[in-house]
């Protein structure tokens, strides 16, 4: 009887199954699953603001510990990508929480040790792929898409996942901007990061009314969550490791001088700024805040237009 090459491949499919699930209940060395694969095998990775990370792969009840490697990473048409393989950064592994209240750096370092580590990286126990926010050299790590091959093994046996995990790699913006909420008279805000020099150390803050005025700073005051800490305050005078080094108010504008940027200090994190008005401003009590980060050096103008 003639079996049609797509019967064919059905039965040795189920006959595969059939072995691997006799593997599994009568190996007493371990079971190493077919289906062990990560929850998305694809990913975009915005590089450069945060750390990315793919989430552990799904074992399923594959004997432990697993150790997990990369075996190869390779560029859409197939061939290897050795720049990608080969590229490393210096980063941080941490030892406690990152606060952003740590006044200096040596208080900072004593929560941190710094480790070179390949861009794209992998954690050994779970297979989780980290690329790391320091990862910004875009020549040794080219805008597109790269797949990676996860070696895994355990006692059981060992294995090479081919196309267990594809990245879609792109650049982040030089900052980190994220809307988070408003209260009393105001609807909704914008924010503007203008870069308008590639090197330098400060930052100018415009707040605009709905008509396009300046607020004078002096009338925007930081929120302190209820507690009578003035370190607590999220707003411009407070944006870790003591910066800004200088705050300039003028009646149209906040100038800060910055030590060094990215500002927070530590990559991949954000600041809050989080302000409010009682009513001198536009007639009645208003509050805004949002996340931000600055990853860039420079001379940066940040405006905030409000809309009430």
């Amino acid at each position: 009887m003639k079996i049609s090459r797509q019967t064919s491949g059905a039965l040795f499919l189920l006959f595969a199954c059939f072995f691997m699930s006799c593997k599994k209940s009568t190996n007493k060395e371990g079971f190493l699953s077919p289906a062990i694969k990560y929850p998305n095998t694809s990913i975009n990775a915005s590089v450069g603001s945060a750390l990315i990370q793919s989430g552990a792969m799904i074992t399923d009840e594959s004997t432990k510990p697993l150790e997990f490697s990369i075996d190869a990473i390779r560029n859409e048409d197939g061939s290897a990508a050795t720049a990608v393989m080969d590229y490393k950064v210096d980063t941080y592994f941490w030892s406690a929480e990152y606060t952003g209240k740590e006044p200096t750096n040596k208080e900072l370092d004593a929560k941190r040790t710094k480790v070179n580590r390949p861009a794209i990286d992998i954690n050994p126990a779970n297979g989780n792929v980290i690329i790391y926010p320091e990862a910004t050299d875009t020549l040794k790590l080219k805008k597109g898409k790269y797949i990676i091959d996860v070696k895994v093994k355990n006692s059981a046996e060992e294995r090479v996942i081919k196309g267990a995990l594809t990245v879609n790699v792109s650049y982040s913006a030089p900052f980190y901007y994220r809307f988070s909420g408003v209260d009393g008279k105001l609807k909704d805000f914008t924010v503007d990061f203008v870069r308008k020099q590639n090197t330098g150390n400060k930052i100018t803050v415009y707040t605009l009314k709905k008509d396009g005025t300046p607020i004078d700073p002096k009338k925007l005051i930081g929120y302190d969550y209820g507690t009578a800490a003035a370190p607590d305050l999220k707003d411009w005078h407070n944006l870790g490791l003591s910066n800004p080094t200088k705050y300039t108010e003028f009646p149209d504008r906040l100038e800060l001088e910055i030590a060094g940027f990215p500002l927070p200090f530590v990559a991949g994190k954000v600041l809050r700024i989080d302000m409010y008005n009682d009513g001198d401003a536009n007639g009645a009590y208003f509050n805004y805040w949002f996340d931000m980060a600055i990853l860039k050096e420079g001379v940066w103008e940040v405006t905030i237009k409000l809309n009430y």
